[in-house]
């Protein structure tokens, strides 16, 4: 909820609906991949620094379900 309260525009799809919603507004997906915001930025709190490993883990074994499960990554989509 604080992230809702300081970001403000807080999204919640899965990678399905989000490409869907994307295709049904007339666009083509040309590619997609996660982004490691959770990685790759400073952590905020301890619980981000210790999620980390986990995450950096289970991402090379199942990406769709760490980011599903896990969270700390974003979808980025090309299309047009």
């Amino acid at each position: 909820m604080k992230e809702r309260e300081t970001v403000g525009h807080l999204h919640h799809f899965t990678v399905e609906t989000a490409l869907d919603t994307l295709s049904q507004a007339g666009y083509e997906i040309l590619d997609r991949r996660y982004t490691a915001g959770a990685l790759d930025l400073p952590d905020k709190s301890w619980k981000q620094r210790l999620a980390r490993l986990p995450r950096r883990i289970a991402y090379r074994i199942q990406p769709d379900l760490t980011v599903r499960v896990l969270g700390g990554y974003a979808l980025l989509v090309v299309a047009r």
